[in-house]
Parts: structure tokens; C-alpha cells; sequence
């Protein structure tokens, strides 16, 4: 799902899955082209649901006007995965970097902070510290991603977890 031209869905399907064996019988690219109820019935056959990036905020508000939060939410999928901006939008809330928070999908009772670097002191202080005291947040660097199953959180590549304004590499 995003908004991004029909050749970002073939790169996710010839640059990501096909290589390493991961073949799917049918590719749906949900966008505003898509008519609201054609969308909600792809969500419900799906049996993956790609996120994928672009801009958070367009893509959040994508989700709430096609309203796709419940229909993810009770998909059938086997697994939800997210890139960039769709990861974001997989956690509970964001802040931007004006400092608008955002409720998301809430799949998980966390946010996601991609390409941060611990080093990065003005976004840690200024926009994740004070989110920090409401939910933890997981931010990971390039190159890196968490999976989550069955609740338990498991970072592969350079992941921080950011709780209570405190920063700790997992």
C-alpha cells in the first residue's frame, strides 16, 4: 500500500521477494485509485500487507479517509510488514518534526523511528524524549528493522530503545 508508481510495487516484488524465493500468486498496489470498498476487500484476501514508505503523514491520512485501520487490524494476513513511513504508521503514535503527534494504526502498543542515529541529539530531545514518556520507542538505523511476534520484540541490525527520555541500544 502506498502512493508511490506501479514500478515501487515490481522493485518490492523483483528487487525484495522473488530473489530470495518469495512468490505470491497475485500483487495489489492499494492507493487512491483504488475505490474505498475494492480496498477494503483486497485487505481482507490478503495474506501479506506490504506498508510501504513515502510520506508518513500522506500515508496516515490515506489510511484514516479510505479508513484502513480496522480492516488491516482484521485482515487475515499472516504477516504486516512496513518500510520507512509504513513502519511508522504500523506504531501507536508519531510526532513529527513539528512536534504534531499523530495516531496510527496502533498494531503495536509502541512507535517506530526509522534511519535514526543515536548521535542525532535534536531529534532525540527535541521530538522522541517527550513521546518517550508515553510510549517506548523503537528506532533503528540503516539498514536495520525490528519483527514482532507474538508480542516479543526482536531488532536485527543497530536498534535503540528509547523509554522515559532514556536511549539504550538493544
Amino acid at each position: 500500500m502506498g502512493w508511490l508508481p506501479e514500478e515501487d510495487l515490481n522493485f518490492a516484488k523483483d528487487i525484495w521477494f522473488d530473489p530470495i524465493g518469495i512468490v505470491f500468486d497475485e500483487y495489489h498496489m492499494i492507493d487512491p485509485q483504488i475505490p474505498k470498498d475494492k480496498a477494503h476487500e483486497l485487505l481482507r484476501n490478503a495474506s501479506v500487507i506490504l506498508l510501504l514508505g513515502g510520506s508518513t503523514t500522506l500515508q496516515n491520512a490515506f489510511l484514516a479517509e479510505y479508513e484502513l485501520a480496522q480492516p488491516i487490524k482484521e485482515s487475515n494476513a499472516a504477516v504486516i510488514m512496513g518500510c520507512s513511513a509504513g513502519a511508522e504508521n504500523m506504531g501507536k503514535k508519531y510526532v513529527t518534526e513539528a512536534g504534531v503527534i499523530y495516531n496510527y494504526l496502533g498494531l503495536d502498543n509502541f512507535c517506530y523511528e526509522p534511519y535514526c542515529s543515536p548521535d542525532n541529539d535534536k531529534l532525540i530531545r527535541d521530538r522522541l524524549s517527550p513521546l518517550s514518556q508515553e510510549l517506548d520507542i523503537y528506532a533503528t538505523s540503516d539498514e536495520s528493522f525490528i519483527r514482532v511476534e507474538n508480542g516479543k520484540v526482536t531488532a536485527f541490525g543497530d536498534t535503540y530503545l528509547i523509554s522515559d527520555s532514556k536511549i539504550g541500544k538493544i
